[in-house]
């Protein structure tokens, strides 16, 4: 299924059951897709949509609303300021660069351009916003919600990432460090026993959601232990002969393995107990920059997104003496950076969106359903 986009589609979020779809892109609107009317929908593309498409991608998503992301005037300054605001949001676009939502679509929150995070209702009076959250400076490029979903963790391009609680709108923790624009953040998965951040007693277990992982766009990987206002973070030191360039990193489900995309085309694996560099997985030569990491949840297959294709590599044959690649590819986007990779809890289902996110790189505009079916 292809939910076809004017434009670059800069994010995506989407409701624990996979009931709604939310995309944030280029032109300034965010729009809900209904997923399950969308795959088992008979609505097809025309001629002119599928042109460029594979074969298998026939049907058409259902867009059941959509709304702009709107700039709100700052009750702080004064009424000339608001109109001067209002007449440049006239003028140009407010890009969606982040979002993400509530699991059961209660709220959902969107970076701004400007710095500003909208806390919005989906569901009931879609798109109204009824707060915002000021504070950065440069335009919010990541937000991850909390796992108990009572705060959120921000990244922006003034190379910040801050910590916020949600019942009262007030900043719970910075996290100072990278020196350069945030491309993504992400918690460690629940469920699995961890190490601590301390590399000197790597046995000792702690609560595996108090960790952080964040990346900015210089190639930095910071791990952030939460617990603890005044700790510092760990950082994962470039390995040699790789370019200093990080859009995208992913925890292993286990929560013991990190993978970060570089721009030569290759993924670094860590090991996060020890903080050691493991090996570095090659993507075919011309593949592109890896713009997207993302681990299934059988702990066994890795998603690569390159410019030319999505591969599907797996993990635990990356060791084989076999002249066969143990990857295959993902047909569907081909020719574009991928700017967002989503799978559901249960693995049955995959959504992949495609944009620049205003870094440098092609987009093809498309979001696509994908059906996952196990391999006997």
């Amino acid at each position: 299924v292809l939910a076809v986009h004017p434009c670059n589609i800069y994010c995506m979020a989407a409701t624990q059951c996979m009931r709604w779809i939310f995309t944030g892109s280029e032109d300034g609107y965010i729009r809900k897709y209904d997923f399950y009317a969308s795959m088992n929908g008979k609505t097809m593309l025309t001629q002119g949509q599928r042109h460029g498409q594979v074969d298998s991608v026939t049907k058409a998503g259902i867009l059941t609303s959509y709304w702009e992301n709107e700039e709100q005037p700052n009750s702080k300054i004064s009424p000339a300021a608001i109109s001067a605001l209002q007449q440049q949001q006239q003028q140009h676009q407010i890009k969606v660069y982040s979002l993400d939502c509530h699991s059961e679509a209660v709220f959902a929150l969107s970076g701004l351009e400007s710095g500003a995070i909208n806390l919005w209702t989906p569901r009931h009076e879609e798109g109204t916003c009824h707060h915002v959250f000021r504070q950065h400076t440069g335009p919010v490029s990541s937000i991850r919600l909390t796992p108990d979903q009572q705060g959120f963790i921000s990244g922006s391009w003034d190379n910040s990432v801050l910590q916020w609680d949600l019942n009262n709108g007030a900043i719970v923790r910075t996290y100072t460090g990278h020196g350069s624009q945030i491309s993504s953040l992400s918690f460690q998965p629940a469920g699995m026993p961890v190490a601590t951040m301390d590399m000197s007693s790597p046995s000792a277990n702690v609560s595996n959601d108090a960790v952080l992982l964040s990346t900015s766009v210089d190639g930095m990987v910071c791990l952030w232990d939460r617990r603890d206002p005044t700790s510092l973070p760990r950082k994962l030191i470039l390995p040699e002969k790789v370019p200093p360039w990080c859009l995208s990193a992913c925890w292993s489900a286990d929560g013991r393995r990190i993978y970060c995309g570089r721009r030569n085309g290759t993924v670094d694996e860590w090991d996060f107990a020890e903080g050691k560099f493991i090996q570095s997985i090659r993507m075919p030569g011309d593949s592109g920059p890896v713009s997207f990491v993302k681990m299934m949840p059988n702990n066994k297959h890795l998603i690569c997104a390159s410019q030319d294709n999505i591969r599907l590599w797996n993990v635990t044959e990356l060791q084989s003496k076999s002249s066969l690649r143990p990857f295959h590819i993902i047909a569907g986007h081909h020719g574009g950076l991928i700017s967002n990779v989503h799978i559901d809890p249960s693995c049955k289902y995959m959504i992949t969106t495609s944009g620049n996110r205003e870094w440098e790189g092609p987009s093809t505009n498309g979001c696509l359903f994908y059906d996952i079916q196990p391999l006997l």
